[in-house]
């Protein structure tokens, strides 16, 4: 058992990950507290503590009488599961799934990018400018990630529309725990502050159309990374340490 966590997030990481697998199928009823109880050697109250947090992130419901029913994550849930559909319990990448999240980053940033060229002014300006100038200078991936967070950061502050700074929100946490995976997305710190230069001068210049393509090109880049990084689709998938 994980020390750092009480065994109530244990038994709910454990039922997470059995529903997420498809073990247990949409429609179908996760059973009774006391077996589940029984099963994960933990007592009934820790079960329902553990189902608490599934209610919350909408995997399931429960109906008095009725009992819990398994509901279909892509219907209900929010990007708290995506951890879950990346990574597998063994380590294993979900390539489709992380190649979507990709893709899904990909339009949205463009277009928060457009946005930030239309409405920024003269002081979201100077924080990008402050950026580029710490991207320029850090030779460490790891750090270059952050930077690379914050830029994105800055650019849905200019962009004047609070969804994307949510969304940012919401992954942050998920992207603490996963850089060292999400390191091979980036190839070297001078092509990451090169083409963030060139996404800065075009929301300098107002030119939304090239700042959207240009934040579509970096996405599309790393996109092309990550399949390198982790081998053609037939070739094995790779085992990373969750």
């Amino acid at each position: 058992m994980d020390a750092k966590r009480t065994l109530a997030e244990q038994v709910a990481e454990t039922l997470k990950r059995r529903i997420l697998s498809g073990h247990y199928r949409p429609g179908s009823k996760l059973p009774a507290e006391v077996a589940l109880a029984e099963e994960l050697r933990v007592n009934r109250f820790t079960v329902r503590a553990a189902m608490n947090q599934l209610e919350q992130l909408r995997l399931i419901r429960r109906r008095a009488g009725a009992g819990t029913v398994v509901l279909d994550y892509s219907e209900h849930a929010g990007v708290d599961v995506l951890e879950y559909l990346v990574l597998s319990e063994q380590g294993v990448v979900n390539t489709e799934v992380l190649a979507s999240a990709l893709e899904f980053a990909s339009i949205v940033s463009g277009e928060v990018a457009a946005l930030a060229a239309a409405r920024r002014s003269t002081a979201d300006l100077h924080a990008l400018d402050g950026l580029l100038a710490r991207l320029r200078s850090e030779p460490s991936l790891s750090r270059l990630f952050w930077l690379d967070f914050e830029l994105n950061w800055a650019l849905a502050t200019a962009a004047r529309n609070i969804m994307p700074k949510l969304l940012l929100n919401s992954v942050r946490e998920l992207l603490e725990k996963y850089t060292h995976l999400l390191e091979t997305l980036w190839v070297t710190p001078g092509s990451v502050s090169e083409g963030y230069t060139h996404v800065v001068e075009a929301v300098r210049a107002k030119d939304a159309e090239r700042a959207r393509a240009l934040v579509r090109w970096i996405w599309t880049s790393r996109h092309a990374r990550f399949i390198e990084a982790i081998g053609e689709a037939e070739g094995p998938r790779p085992k990373l340490k969750p």
